[in-house]
């Protein structure tokens, strides 16, 4: 998620076009991995069990960079040597949102990590408004992925680690791939946020200060402003309510809206993004949302359009009828991605 809950400033700057015909479509897929649906979630036993398997993960916090403390969670297979996934979460989120999206990867036998991003989620906030999105270095993000991948995944002897990136944290990971190319097998990214359109980074450079500030319509978290309703981040209402009840469950994980200081930092990072294509060397799939109101969709097109010329292993899917959050959407496009994405590492797994 790129703000609390809309991300009106990037709302305003970008052009909302899809991407085009270069990306495949997906038909409707038979949920093969028996991934948790939405009747599933109706049941409060069901529901119950996520809970449950959620809190027996192992936790806490390591110090990133800068001394800045990161929360963790990771979920270990009893059989060994077991592959792994390691997710890279979106701005404002927090471990506890993908609750289901972790139950459902162990139980097809990856070992789960994730963290929260400094600024956010359990981890270190970096103001002394809580709320702001702010970060002081991009690059710090990818330096905590790295530390945390060193001293947890790394040690535990994987038969083989694939990254889940969604939103910001595509950005994180699609970075640390071109810094550490030999980490992954191979990686998934869900709506990333690979790029703001032409003339967003010059209006941000503009309104850019030392002092954290926040960004035109960004504010302090606002439950008045969460309802389903009108949201433009999933077509399904149960994941949302989920995902805001896990929010009103620990509010210390909440975050408000972007300051102008993260848009700058995320403004440079894109730059250093495109010229670094020809670092890539970890194969990867991605997936744009049809209906997407929070990150720019050509920036996709145009990232993948680039590295399929630099002979890059990837590909790429527009996934219809859904919004952003195609990791907690409606069970048909939900199933889609993650069908695909396992599908995607099963071909790398040995």
């Amino acid at each position: 998620m790129i703000s609390h809950f809309r991300f009106g400033f990037l709302l305003i700057c970008m052009v909302l076009l899809n991407c085009d015909a270069n990306f495949r479509t997906l038909k409707p897929e038979d949920n093969i991995y028996l991934f948790t649906t939405e009747d599933q979630l109706l049941s409060t036993a069901y529901s119950q069990s996520i809970e449950d398997f959620y809190n027996s993960g192992q936790s806490g916090t390591f110090l990133g960079a800068a001394n800045i403390p990161i929360y963790y969670n990771y979920f270990l297979q009893e059989d060994t040597p077991s592959p792994a996934i390691v997710i890279s979460s979106g701005r404002t989120e927090a471990a506890i949102k993908y609750k289901e999206l972790i139950f459902d990867l162990f139980n097809q036998g990856y070992t789960v990590y994730i963290h929260d991003h400094r600024g956010q989620g359990l981890s270190g906030r970096l103001t002394e408004d809580r709320d702001m999105g702010f970060v002081d270095e991009f690059q710090y993000y990818i330096d905590d992925l790295h530390s945390y991948y060193s001293n947890f995944v790394a040690k535990q002897k994987h038969s083989a680690v694939f990254l889940l990136a969604h939103s910001m944290g595509g950005a994180i990971g699609m970075r640390y791939l071109q810094q550490y190319p030999d980490t992954f097998k191979a990686a998934s990214f869900s709506s990333p946020m690979l790029g703001f359109i032409p003339g967003t980074c010059r209006a941000v450079n503009l309104l850019n200060s030392d002092t954290p500030e926040y960004a035109i319509t960004q504010g302090k978290y606002n439950d008045d402003k969460v309802e389903f309703k009108n949201n433009t981040l999933t077509g399904s209402e149960i994941r949302y309510n989920r995902m805001l009840a896990a929010y009103k469950a620990t509010p210390k994980a909440r975050l408000g809206g972007a300051t102008y200081q993260w848009l700058h930092k995320s403004c440079l990072e894109y730059t250093l993004m495109r010229a670094e294509i020809k670092a890539l060397k970890t194969p990867f799939i991605l997936f744009s949302a049809d209906t997407e109101e929070i990150v720019d969709p050509k920036a996709h097109e145009a990232f993948v359009t680039a590295a399929q010329k630099m002979e890059k292993t990837c590909k790429a899917y527009l996934i219809e009828n859904a919004q952003h959050e195609l990791l907690i959407e409606k069970d048909e496009q939900r199933i889609e991605v993650l069908n695909e994405t396992l599908n995607y590492f099963n071909t790398f797994k040995n």
